[in-house]
């Protein structure tokens, strides 16, 4: 059986989830929790440093868009791919290292839009499949709310709506962008 896996938004949010709880160890790219009552297995947190990845570039995905030329506007590709933010590599196969190898990842990054956004854009980018995926729904990081909102733990149903209403919005932002810039 894998562990559980904790993805915070950044680093400040993942250090005040280890002050709930007992820590076994603190790297660069993660924290190590204890075995407890709520993780009998232990528990890694570790956290995306907001956007790990992001929209690709219009060259990307046709080298005529590389140029700012009215004659190539508008850029509507057929599909929108992702790619790992420029100087996030590190922390990103950090992050898919330990998705990949996690029995439950729970969902800890801001729940709003952006905090969905961010956290579905890295599990897919992951290529993760069949992952239990488990949702901390708290607006507070005071230690007992951050307990109680890991026994409380909601299912991933109404943040898919988050993320799908965030990634709409991204993409429209990055299709106005585009052509409205050029």
């Amino acid at each position: 059986m894998g562990y559980v896996l904790i993805l915070a938004e950044k680093p400040s949010q993942a250090k005040a989830y280890a002050e709930a709880f007992t820590v076994k160890s603190r790297h660069k790219t993660h924290i190590e929790l204890a075995r407890s009552q709520l993780f009998p297995q232990g528990a890694i947190i570790t956290w995306g440093i907001g956007h790990l990845v992001e929209l690709k570039e219009p060259k990307a995905y046709d080298a005529r868009w590389d140029r700012w030329t009215l004659g190539s506007l508008p850029i509507l590709p057929e599909r929108y791919e992702f790619k790992i933010a420029k100087g996030k590599y590190q922390q990103f196969q950090t992050v898919k290292k330990f998705i990949l190898s996690a029995s439950t990842v729970i969902n800890a990054c801001d729940i709003d839009r952006e905090g969905s956004n961010i956290f579905y854009s890295i599990f897919n980018q992951t290529g993760a499949r069949n992952k239990t995926i488990k949702r901390l729904w708290i607006n507070s990081l005071e230690i007992d709310e951050i307990r109680k909102g890991f026994m409380n733990l909601h299912d991933n149903r109404r943040d898919l709506l988050l993320y799908e209403e965030a990634k709409a919005r991204q993409i429209s932002d990055w299709l106005v962008g585009m052509s409205a810039t050029r």
